[in-house]
């Protein structure tokens, strides 16, 4: 196989404090909906795994202090199994990143808590910064992917949020059973006061019944790494900072898979990784370079790729986001 990287030159100089932009931060394993392409779903242990732990306020607030980050655009709170309002000290943790020189992003399902612990959120959130709601029709079509989300609750909340003072995006998944809302969705968003409109189209699997739009790309067997690219790293619930997003299913499902199956559990089982990357025992700045992230960068020139890189980064897998100002 032909060695192929395109992402950025250089990328662990910077994956650094100094000039890091961009964090995603996993609060908590909980949720309270089953999204039918989501880990707790599709994996044979997440009942093993899930639902027991939460990142905890005084672990936030020492690990990441706005000095030691200067060039932090964005803090993201945007988990690959978590629902992050259903931490019990979320409104505390906004408030400890809110005057912080960067973008506050919270992604939900928008289905948890009551009207008044939105409103509190809309007070304590900084007015520029914005709350991304997953709402995937324009009724309780919505619910077919998102399964155990109520339509009338989510727009319960939205509207109490918004009417707070709140900013409020509105994500729409595009899928073969729901693509004809796409339209009414848009405008209902503009009607009840969100500012963007955000379509995904995803490259992703059929899964749960659900149909998956179908999208043409371009053919490449390069790998270039997007968080790289933005100068971005995920932090997870169990405290672990790893390069993304993507690798966080394979983490949490290494201590209870029984067997190594590719290479990134080799990475995992060779070099001791939480003594490495949790923040128990390292800074995220120790974290980004030790042994288990250049193992992973060195993986992507080598024969021997991890496979979860290969599909989400190479250059003809990736999802289409059309964002819209409304």
């Amino acid at each position: 196989m032909k060695k192929c990287y395109l992402g950025a030159i250089g990328c662990f100089n910077m994956w650094s404090s100094n000039t890091l932009e961009w964090i995603d931060i996993e609060l908590t394993s909980f949720c309270n909906i089953r999204c039918k392409g989501c880990f707790r779903v599709i994996s044979d242990h997440a009942d093993q795994i899930l639902n027991k732990t939460y990142l905890d306020l005084d672990t936030i607030k020492e690990k990441f202090q706005k000095e030691m980050f200067p060039n932090i655009k964005i803090i993201n709170f945007c988990g690959s199994v978590d629902e992050p309002c259903s931490h019990p000290q979320f409104h505390q943790i906004i408030e400890h990143f809110a005057d912080w020189n960067a973008h506050i992003n919270i992604a939900t399902n928008g289905s948890l808590r009551t009207t008044k612990w939105w409103e509190k959120l809309a007070s304590v959130l900084p007015p520029s910064h914005k709350v991304v709601w997953g709402i995937d029709g324009s009724d309780e079509l919505s619910e077919v992917y998102r399964e155990g989300s109520s339509f009338k609750k989510v727009q319960q909340n939205f509207r109490a949020f918004i009417a707070a003072g709140g900013r409020a995006n509105w994500q729409f998944i595009s899928f073969e059973h729901n693509e004809h809302q796409l339209e009414i969705a848009k405008q209902m968003a503009k009607d009840e006061g969100f500012k963007e409109f955000k379509t995904i189209i995803s490259h992703r699997k059929d899964t749960g019944g659900v149909k998956h739009k179908k999208v043409e790309q371009e053919e490449s067997n390069c790998i270039s790494c997007k968080y790289a690219n933005q100068k971005r790293i995920f932090v997870n619930h169990m405290g672990n900072v790893i390069p993304c997003c993507h690798l966080n299913s394979k983490m949490l499902e290494y201590p209870v898979s029984g067997n190594k199956k590719d290479r990134f559990e080799d990475i995992l089982e060779d070099e001791n990784y939480m003594e490495d990357i949790n923040l128990k025992n390292v800074s995220v700045e120790q974290a980004m370079n030790g042994k288990v992230w250049t193992a992973i960068k060195d993986s992507w020139e080598s024969d021997n790729r991890i496979p979860r890189c290969e599909q989400v980064c190479k250059q003809n897998k990736r999802d289409v986001f059309i964002k819209e100002q409304l």
